[in-house]
């Protein structure tokens, strides 16, 4: 066996990592579930997306931690998982770019605006690479190779 579990816990062996290591996932795959009569169901994507970026953290760093996020978020963690400090967090939250609510003195924010806000992230540091890579493209006779 290549996991054993507890209540709490998975240990990953060295050869587990290896293989997620050697393994490559190809864009377009899906995952599925294989029943013991042959039947395979697919996945939920939400599903999918969480094993797959297990497993990407299991070939990265050897190991993956996995939890679910609370509904109300303070601003330390909603700033840690935004990977900005909580000033940041709070100028941005001052400029409009993500709302906050008070809970007693306390700012508070809300999971599931965070997480959009990392994929938004995500998505325009993918943009803005693909827009460097089409200068690249165009310039390339101006580029030292």
């Amino acid at each position: 066996m290549t996991a054993a579990a507890s209540s709490e816990r998975i240990n990953i062996s060295e050869e587990t990592v290896e293989e997620a290591r050697n393994f490559d996932v190809p864009n377009d795959a899906s995952l599925a579930m294989r029943h013991s009569d042959g039947r395979t169901t697919e996945l939920p994507s939400g599903i999918q997306e969480a094993l797959l970026h297990a497993l990407q953290g299991i070939a990265k760093q050897g190991a993956v931690s996995i939890g679910q996020l609370p509904a109300e978020l303070t601003s330390t963690v909603a700033a840690d998982l935004l990977s900005v400090s909580r000033p940041t967090l709070m100028k941005w939250t001052a400029q409009g770019r993500i709302s906050s609510y008070k809970r007693g003195s306390h700012t508070r924010f809300h999971r599931d605006e965070v997480l959009d806000l990392i994929r938004s992230n995500a998505e325009s540091r993918r943009e803005a690479f693909e827009s460097l890579r089409q200068v690249d493209e165009e310039h390339e006779q101006f580029i030292d190779g």
